[in-house]
């Protein structure tokens, strides 16, 4: 995907970024009516709720909570976003994955 968007340096990656980071900002202004209204679903018999094998309701809305940090300005959460972001482009199942279709396209 990066190498569709120019490369690490090209101009729409890092728009990219940018609008990423705008998203995850604006997530995180929303993040109280977010948790509130996993807070009310926590009832409804939701599955990923209701019945999580690792934790309850409780512990997922945390976990949520967690994930939006909350503790980070908008700049320094820009940052961390960034981070995640540059993380996943080291990831291992993705680049598995793409061998895998390299190798399906190859066979055609």
């Amino acid at each position: 995907m990066v190498d569709g968007m120019g490369g690490l340096d090209g101009k729409e990656y890092k728009q990219f970024c940018s609008l990423s980071c705008q998203a995850f900002n604006v997530l995180r202004k929303s993040a109280g009516l977010v948790l509130n209204l996993l807070h009310l679903m926590s009832d409804a018999g939701i599955e990923d709720l209701s019945n999580h094998p690792s934790a309850d309701a409780v512990g997922v809305i945390a976990k949520v909570e967690e994930r939006f940090r909350l503790d980070l300005t908008d700049e320094q959460a820009e940052v961390f976003f960034v981070g995640l972001i540059n993380e996943s482009l080291s990831a291992l199942a993705p680049r598995v994955m793409e061998v895998f279709h390299q190798l399906s396209v190859a066979r055609r």
